[in-house]
């Protein structure tokens, strides 16, 4: 049996090849920039509607920073996604017990049903894992598998929210 550190081991050399790719997409969005600048100035536009557009652009997740948030996002799930659910290196060090953890906010019903459920791997294997595709959310889900034995599941009370003025009244 593994222990510890080989998890670790694995954990920084995902890591590593996380950052590489990282790098490599925050280049090709410095090129797609460039490309965009160069453009725009062989075409007559001016400095100050370039730098406009790139800031609408970057506040509404426009062509150019929009795909730039998407694929990090992506990127960053999948490999999040990787490390938590990895169920060889968590074999490893001693998990047997999975539970089942929803966002539990727009969490499907199908999450929402199995949100607190306790299953050895092989039968989350079975019913279906998160982001697998057996639940309503599909590839879109959330929810994630973690220790059962190192979690408990408390009620979030969540009251209704106050406005700014509402808090200032109360103090």
């Amino acid at each position: 049996m593994a222990d510890i550190n080989s998890f670790d081991a694995m954990s920084n050399i995902d890591m590593a090849n996380l950052s590489i790719f990282l790098q490599s997409k925050a280049l090709r969005t410095a090129v797609t920039l460039d490309e965009f600048i160069q453009t725009s100035l062989q075409q007559g536009a001016t400095r100050e509607s370039i730098r406009d557009y790139l800031l609408k652009d970057l506040s509404e997740g426009g062509r150019i920073f929009g795909e730039f948030r998407n694929s990090i996002k992506a990127t960053a799930n999948g490999y999040m996604a990787n490390l938590r659910d990895s169920a060889q290196y968590s074999e490893d060090i001693g998990i047997s017990k999975y539970r089942w953890v929803a966002v539990l906010s727009n969490t499907c019903p199908d999450c929402l049903e199995r949100h607190g459920e306790i299953k050895t791997m092989e039968e989350w294997e079975e019913e279906g894992l998160p982001r697998a595709g057996f639940t309503v959310c599909k590839e879109n889900c959330q929810c994630v598998l973690i220790d059962a034995d190192k979690t408990i599941l408390k009620p979030i009370n969540r009251g209704k929210a106050q406005t700014a003025l509402e808090r200032t009244r109360s103090l």
